[in-house]
């Protein structure tokens, strides 16, 4: 996150005078025992101080790991403090963190334990996203993480079942409170006698004390600030007005250069932390007037990006104009992705005689679409809010409620609407990037609809996109990304997907347009969309891709009432039909849609071509407009495709159409009945790529070509050269003692008694291809080349039969396949191996161990030793990873015997060392703490090192807690 407010750089600095407080110290310290900590009383207590004094004992003798987080007005978005946590806890937050991030960082820690300590806890409202994401925290929290809640106010969160089994602390004002002895303590510190009156609050007391005796805490202020000179004074106000700011922020703010060192040692209750800001504790709130420096304080905030805090400000105050200004930014800066509680808190502060404001009318809608886009009153809103700010001669304000109006429209899928907010867009002077994308883009919009991507590509190159906020601009990237493949520059639109969108989006867009581009790319066609319109799209793409695997996906409705949908409907309509053996279905349903959307329609030809094949090979005329069109690249692929396709019809086959081509271009119907002309000639390569590539249900359309007499030479030639996958699955396991299965039952095949044979067989599974000259050093080295090859040919003759019994003699063998000089495996599918889900379980931490029988390939120990231990430290890495998440999901025993299993692997690993003794101390089992302790100190011993400072921790509890 960066801002300061995380982390051990966000704890306060030691005043020049503290009193130790040692009995909260060792009160907090408790905090390690408990899962839940809360610290709760008034400003003034001294829960800061007394947490920071806490998190540096911890420093001294580790107890585990301390996160610091500042809450403040921001954090109230449960992405924000979600970021902001995440930082604290030295972890990278992703676009848009939540509670199962913050609960996977926590988790990371283990075997240590870690400490969240969130400071200021009552800026988080009651009810907010923020809110609920501490609730989402509180109720699953790891067993090896600790949660410290300091604020005026105890949380509403789910605590009722943890009090009762007493794993929730208190520490209240009675307790934060000083004593007598501490009053007197912190008075002799500075040489005065302590007042009567304070009833031990803190801060008071250090007021009193620093400004003299006096009659009242208010009085002992008003004495310390009687004395300050004018240029302290105002820094002193820039302070307050802001909360916490650096040296520059409040010299900006207090208009002089603000010597803050020499204020922190004049006024009490003024802290600069370690990270070099400064923070002014609440009490001097009531007492410093910073009404004149209102606006600069909101400069300084806002150019933090600080907007909550901003906002905060102009509410207490009720500044309504200022508040405005800031509601038309908040929507600018998070178009899309607006914090809402924020947003409500301010529209609930405005009185009633400013809700109808322009600006506020804006937010307004901005709250609406982020709860329903579909709500049909947020265009009336935004478009009273655009001529409000219009009429006021705000364009730039009308900007960003057109902006908003272009976002919703998208998401609706609104083309009309679209067009509309575009032409108001023309009449706005374009002065900022904001306003320039709006008008590039509105016009790059209706370029398109008018069927001229070219020239809606002219006016998105224009359009500043890197200098507007990235809400703003995700919407003009996904459309730029679109013209360009409806240009058929597929792969520019795939590079720039890659270079400008999020990594979900650009996967998806980059992956369509590059598979419409002839590139087999792997396409998911499953992910949700956000919107209506996009999830139809998503659909129309994924039926036609379907469709060239043979598959057959649920076909979308047929009626569309415009151009663009309509050919989404008809194209994916048609690739079903091809698909099911029904062209002249398809035939017909290109000639309606034509009838209905002629040619002259320009935008309705336009969005034609994004499947051209298809149109190109069903349609006299298509084929004639696009035969005499220029075309850009990706579509000049495609109407190559679809010519040799026809042309393969007619008997000429001399065009050399590339297999990824064929697969991504044509339905699986149609490339089928390609190869089988070409293998009629001898030409098998394209049949025998398809098969590897698309599997069974390419050997399904051969069997079908066999009946038609015009295909049935080729069809017959592939059957019999390239061969079908087996009818059962196929199962080798390496990890331990060799087995092969079928249908899941280990085989007795005679075969696996040869050693050579498990050598190669083990040898393909470990490594993706084998050249026969390594094969031959490995297992015969002492060999004559001849006799070598000799006995390599008969080594894979068994390991064919072992792997497919039944087939026949003289077919190739579909698992195991002999290229040139290379040997493989195919994997996938039907032939799996346990070694392949071993190192493809990725989270699945409890799959990876089970697979585990032994030593992996010990027929290769000798010559693959190096490869078998890299299998071997990622199986130590597997069980210690698995052990911390029982450790943290309060299983210690089963922790502790993973932890076991990795170090009878490799005994000296420090990381098996940690997760050893955190489960030993988890457990409370005196006696197999101190015998993991002897173990691990006799470790360490032999290697004569020192433990590393997490193990010395874990170490040092050893002792204390026995």
């Amino acid at each position: 996150m960066g801002d300061n407010t995380t982390g051990l750089r966000a704890v306060p600095r030691p005043l020049d005078v503290e009193l130790p407080r040692l009995r909260l110290v060792d009160r907090l310290r408790a905090r390690w025992c408990r899962p839940i900590t809360l610290v709760t009383a008034g400003a003034g207590f001294g829960k800061t101080t007394a947490l920071a004094q806490a998190v540096r004992a911890n420093l001294l003798e580790p107890q585990g790991v301390d996160a610091w987080v500042t809450c403040g007005p921001g954090h109230e978005d449960a992405a924000r403090l979600a970021a902001a946590i995440l930082d604290a806890l030295g972890a990278r937050p992703g676009p848009e963190p939540g509670a199962r991030e913050v609960l996977l960082a926590l988790r990371s820690t283990a075997p240590l334990d870690v400490c969240l300590l969130l400071d200021d806890v009552h800026e988080i409202p009651d009810g907010s996203p923020g809110a609920h994401l501490l609730e989402a925290v509180v109720r699953a929290l790891p067993d090896t993480a600790h949660l410290v809640l300091s604020g005026r106010t105890t949380p509403a969160l789910p605590l009722a079942r943890r009090q009762a089994a007493g794993e929730v602390a208190v520490v209240a004002t009675a307790d934060l409170a000083f004593t007598g002895a501490e009053t007197a303590a912190l008075a002799r510190s500075f040489g005065r006698e302590p007042a009567g009156d304070l009833h031990g609050w803190p801060a008071l007391v250090r007021l009193s004390l620093t400004a003299g005796r006096a009659a009242s805490w208010r009085y002992a202020a008003e004495e310390v600030l009687s004395r300050l000179p004018q240029p302290l004074h105002g820094a002193l106000a820039a302070l307050v007005a802001l909360g916490t700011a650096t040296a520059e922020e409040i010299s900006a703010v207090a208009a002089t250069n603000a010597e803050m060192e020499h204020l922190a040692r004049e006024v009490p209750l003024v802290d600069m932390l370690d990270d070099g800001r400064y923070r002014a504790h609440d009490l001097w709130t009531s007492l410093v007037p910073t009404d004149h420096l209102r606006d600069r304080a909101v400069e300084v905030l806002v150019a933090r990006g600080d907007l909550a805090a901003a906002g905060r400000v102009a509410c207490e105050a009720r500044d309504w104009p200022l508040l405005a200004r800031l509601a038309v930014e908040l929507v600018r800066t998070t178009l899309s992705v607006l914090p809402s509680a924020t947003a409500r808190r301010w529209l609930d502060a405005v009185p009633a005689g400013h809700r109808r404001d322009p600006a506020f009318l804006l937010l307004r809608a901005a709250v609406v679409h982020a709860d329903d886009f579909t709500d049909p009153s947020l265009d009336d809103l935004v478009d009273q809010a655009c001529a409000a700010l219009l009429d006021a001669g705000d364009h730039d304000g009308a900007a960003v409620a057109l902006g908003q109006a272009v976002i919703t429209a998208h998401s609706r899928g609104d083309l009309v609407r679209l067009a509309r907010v575009a032409q108001r867009a023309q009449g706005l002077e374009a002065t900022t990037p904001v306003l320039k994308v709006l008008r590039h883009s509105a016009a790059a919009v209706v370029a398109e609809l008018a069927g001229d991507p070219e020239t809606a590509l002219t006016h998105l190159a224009q359009a500043p996109t890197t200098e507007v906020p990235k809400a703003f601009a995700v919407s003009t990237t996904r459309f730029h990304v679109h013209c360009l493949a409806m240009c058929g520059r597929g792969q520019e639109a795939a590079e720039l997907a890659e270079r400008m969108l999020d990594d979900d989006l650009a996967r998806r867009h980059a992956a369509a347009a590059r598979w419409f581009d002839g590139q087999a790319v792997e396409f998911l066609g499953d992910d949700a969309d956000s919107t209506a319109r996009g999830e139809f799209v998503a659909r129309a793409l994924h039926t036609v891709i379907a469709a060239s695997f043979g598959e057959i996906t649920a076909e979308l409705p047929a009626e569309q009432d415009n151009p663009r949908d309509a050919v989404l409907a008809c194209a994916s309509h048609a690739a079903v039909a091809v698909t099911r053996g029904e062209e002249d279905l398809a035939r017909d349903l290109y000639q309606r849609h034509l009838v209905r959307w002629p040619l002259e329609v320009e935008v309705a030809e336009r969005h034609l071509r994004r499947f051209l094949t298809l149109g190109y090979v069903l349609n006299e005329e298509l084929r004639k407009r696009w035969d005499d069109t220029d075309l850009g690249p990706s579509h000049r692929r495609a109407r190559a495709a679809g010519r040799a396709f026809l042309q393969a019809r007619q008997g000429d086959l001399r065009a050399d159409l590339d297999e990824e081509h064929a697969l991504c271009f044509l339905p699986l119907p149609w490339s089928v009945e390609l190869a089988a002309r070409l293998a009629a000639v001898g030409r098998t390569k394209l049949g025998t790529w398809l098969a590897d590539r698309v599997g069974p249900a390419v050997h399904r359309q051969f069997r079908a070509l066999t009946r038609d007499p015009e295909l049935a030479v080729g069809a017959t030639r592939l059957l019999a050269t390239v061969p079908s996958p087996p009818d059962h699955p196929i199962g080798i396991e390496v990890i331990g003692p060799m087995r092969v299965t079928r249908n899941g039952l280990v085989t007795e095949a005679p075969e696996l008694r040869r050693v050579r044979v498990r050598q190669l067989l083990g040898l393909l599974v470990l490594r993706p291809v084998v050249t026969r000259d390594q094969a031959v050093d490995l297992l015969w080295p002492g060999l004559d080349p001849a006799g070598a090859a000799r006995n390599l040919r008969v080594t894979m003759t068994h390991l064919r039969r072992l792997l497919e019994p039944g087939r026949a003699g003289g077919e190739a063998s579909y698992c195991l396949r002999s290229d040139g000089d290379s040997i493989r495996l195919v994997r996938g599918g039907l032939l799996t191996a346990d070694l392949w889900a071993f190192e493809e379980a990725g989270d699945d931490l409890d799959a990876a161990v089970a697979l585990w029988r032994g030593d992996p390939l010990p027929d290769l120990a000798e010559v693959c030793e190096p490869e078998i231990a890299r299998i071997r430290q990622r199986y130590v890495r597997t069980l210690l990873a698995l052990g911390e998440l029982r450790l943290v999901t309060g299983d210690p025993a089963e922790a502790h015997h993973l932890a076991d299993r990795a170090l009878e692997l490799e005994p000296f690993e420090p990381r098996g060392h940690r997760l050893a003794l955190a489960a030993a101390l988890r457990a409370r089992n005196p006696q197999r703490t101190l015998e993991t302790r002897a173990r691990v100190l006799d470790s360490l011993r032999q290697l004569g090192v020192r433990p590393d400072p997490a193990t010395e921790i874990l170490l040092r509890q050893t002792v204390t807690r026995s």
